[in-house]
C-alpha cells in the first residue's frame, strides 16, 4: 500500500524507509525503518520495532510520536521531510510492546509503582528519623 521509499538519516547512516511488504521478503533489515498500518488503518512508521504515529502534518513536515505517547508518555519523536527521516528524540520509557495489554492491567501497573514508591518515601522516613533520636536535625 505504502510503496515509495524515504531516505533516512541518523547520524551518519543513511537506510531506506520501505513498505512492510518489502521488509516481509527480506530486503529490508530489523532496524531500518518502514511503514505499517495499524489496526485501525492509520499509517504508522516502524523503528527498531517501536512504532510511531503521524501526529502533526505542516506543508512538506510530518511530525511522529511514539504509540505510546498517550498511555505512557513516551517522548520519543520523529520527523520526516520530503524524503528524509530524523530522529528527534530516540529515548523511549518502555519496553518493545509486542501484543496488546490486557484490560486493567496498565490500571494495576500503576497502582504497584505507587505502592513502591510510598514504601521506599516511608522507609526513608523511618531511616531519616532514627538517625537522630533527639530530634535535633
Amino acid at each position: 500500500k505504502f510503496a515509495y521509499q524515504i531516505s533516512v538519516e541518523v547520524g551518519e547512516a543513511t537506510m531506506q524507509l520501505a513498505s512492510a511488504a518489502t521488509v516481509a521478503s527480506g530486503a529490508v533489515g530489523s532496524n531500518s525503518p518502514f511503514f505499517i498500518v495499524s489496526k485501525y488503518g492509520t499509517k504508522q512508521i516502524m523503528l527498531k520495532q517501536h512504532t510511531f504515529n503521524r501526529h502533526i502534518c505542516r506543508d512538506d513536515v510530518t511530525y511522529w510520536r511514539c504509540s505510546q505517547f498517550a498511555v505512557l508518555r513516551c517522548r520519543a519523536r520523529l520527523k520526516t521531510k520530503q524524503d528524509t527521516l530524523t530522529v528527534l528524540n530516540s529515548e523511549h520509557n518502555h519496553e518493545v510492546i509486542s501484543k496488546a495489554r490486557k484490560y486493567g492491567s496498565l490500571k494495576r501497573e500503576r497502582a504497584e509503582a505507587k505502592a513502591a514508591a510510598a514504601a521506599r518515601a516511608e522507609r526513608q522516613d523511618e531511616a531519616g528519623s532514627s538517625a537522630d533520636p533527639l530530634g535535633t536535625a
